[in-house]
């Protein structure tokens, strides 16, 4: 676990102790469920944005009509055979990684396999993208606790994605859609005024420097 919470080799993000005295099977039991918690985490993040985006053509389709942007909302919205659905999904995806494909004993998170095409684990660009997955994993999981908290408790569910220029490509809901140029670089740009315009001049016509 070391390296994986700080900017030292030997720090460990472990503010709550959970690791001290356990065994290395305990640890990568932990770290596996850390990793598998964070991927639904961010999954559920995209989910959370493109739902408030108002891009949910599945929730559509499952109501035959048009569910409400707010996710929370949209889940109650949801029939009871979709959320059965979903259940049988998560369960077969359990039972597959758990007694069909076993992930590796000595690295219980890569469902995957993809150890098996890593020639060194050692090697400075693997370990900083398995950090990344770490750490981009538990922000998205105090994300998604934010998310739905303040849903819940203000009922704003960031709707302000909608604006966002480049998404309202991807919204088919009849809105019109804003020009993006991707591949536009440089040109014109006018700058905000930081600064109200002073109400005089200053005379430059005498200055003793060019």
């Amino acid at each position: 676990l070391e390296g994986t919470g700080g900017p030292y080799p030997e720090d460990c993000w472990d503010p709550a102790g959970l690791t001290k005295g356990k065994s290395d099977e305990t640890l990568r039991y932990y770290r596996a469920a850390e990793l598998k918690h964070g991927r639904v985490a961010m999954l559920a993040c995209l989910g959370w944005f493109h739902t408030a985006a108002g891009w949910h053509p599945i929730g559509d389709a499952a109501v035959r009509g048009s569910i409400s942007d707010d996710p929370l909302i949209a889940a109650q919205q949801l029939p009871g055979g979709g959320w059965l659905q979903l259940l049988f999904t998560f369960t077969a995806l359990e039972w597959l990684t758990t007694f069909v494909c076993k992930p590796p004993e000595d690295q219980p998170w890569d469902v995957l396999g993809v150890s098996d095409l890593i020639a060194d684990e050692e090697y400075p660009e693997w370990k900083d993208n398995k950090l990344r997955e770490l750490n981009n994993g538990r922000l998205a999981m105090m994300g998604i606790i934010g998310l739905i908290a303040q849903d819940l408790y203000t009922g704003e569910y960031f709707g302000q994605i909608k604006n966002i220029c480049a998404l309202r490509m991807f919204a088919n809901d009849g809105n019109p859609v804003c020009e993006v140029e991707l591949f536009n670089y440089g040109g014109n740009y006018s700058w905000p005024m930081i600064y109200p315009e002073a109400p005089f001049s200053m005379p430059t016509g005498n200055l003793p420097f060019p």
